[in-house]
């Protein structure tokens, strides 16, 4: 017996509210971390490292599973090193921003790096200024944030998730609301 599948537009239809009461309190949730960047990055520093600190301990668990020390090791340093990691970013919350901040620049800098060479590589085609645009402005994003530091460790992670919020809060309130209106129609 096969089930068929309702409809995408049905089903926005008619959860319109709860998409459109998510996207509202994630753009309230980005506008807080906005105006309050350095809380907003302690708490998402806090959390990664909880993260860490619970893949460490599964890591050691599964590597003492495993058997013998030798087909193990690895899996224990690796554990430890997440485990070490996850608690100084619990216990030196200020740190860990520190070190997730530089982390985040260093992305912004490879990946910036690597879209302007793209960019330029497809020259004449189509797109190309855009992606050389993308990688510039992502170079040049890298550049400030490092040359503000240690003072941008203490608003970066905030800042970016709370744009990441409001955008993704604004994509979903907006997709509520053209669900309700298509409902009707």
């Amino acid at each position: 017996m096969s089930h068929t599948p309702e409809p995408i537009g049905e089903t926005l239809s008619r959860n319109w509210g709860w998409i459109a009461g998510a996207g509202a309190l994630l753009i309230a949730m980005g506008v807080l971390a906005i105006l309050a960047p350095f809380f907003a990055s302690v708490a998402i520093g806090m959390w990664i490292g909880f993260a860490f600190l619970i893949a460490g301990i599964g890591q050691v668990v599964q590597a003492m599973r495993d058997g013998g020390w030798k087909e193990s090791l690895g899996h224990m340093l690796i554990g430890a090193v997440y485990v070490i990691g996850g608690l100084l970013a619990i216990f030196d919350p200020l740190a860990g921003l520190f070190a997730f901040s530089l982390i985040v620049v260093v992305m912004l800098a490879i990946s910036g790096g690597v879209r302007l060479a793209q960019g330029l590589r497809m020259r004449p085609a189509k797109g190309w200024g855009w992606m050389a645009a993308s990688g510039a402005v992502g170079l040049a994003a890298a550049l400030i944030i490092y040359a503000s530091f240690p003072g941008a460790a203490l608003w970066l992670l905030g800042l970016l998730a709370g744009i990441s919020f409001v955008m993704d809060g604004t994509t979903l309130l907006g997709l509520g609301l053209a669900a309700r209106r298509a409902g009707r129609g």
